[in-house]
């Protein structure tokens, strides 16, 4: 790729970092809105999942852009 195309891809995959961030935390936000509302029970912690996923899409994407330009950096 061309130097152009990694900061194309660059700037995308720190767009998308921080839309899974921003998920994450809006779920959990709405999740503990659920536990004061409704209390702590089997349902409303069936809803943590959402947070979870979010907050593991946010990582993965972080490590894999931080890896990416980790080898570009060498070349």
């Amino acid at each position: 790729m061309t130097g152009r195309d990694n900061n194309k891809m660059r700037k995308i995959s720190i767009v998308m970092e921080r839309f899974w961030l921003a998920l994450a935390i809006v779920s959990l936000a709405v999740v503990i809105y659920f536990f004061l509302v409704d209390g702590v029970n089997r349902i409303t912690l069936q809803y943590l999942v959402f947070p979870a996923l979010a907050g593991l899409m946010y990582g993965f994407r972080a490590t894999f852009r931080r890896r990416n330009e980790g080898r570009n950096d060498d070349r």
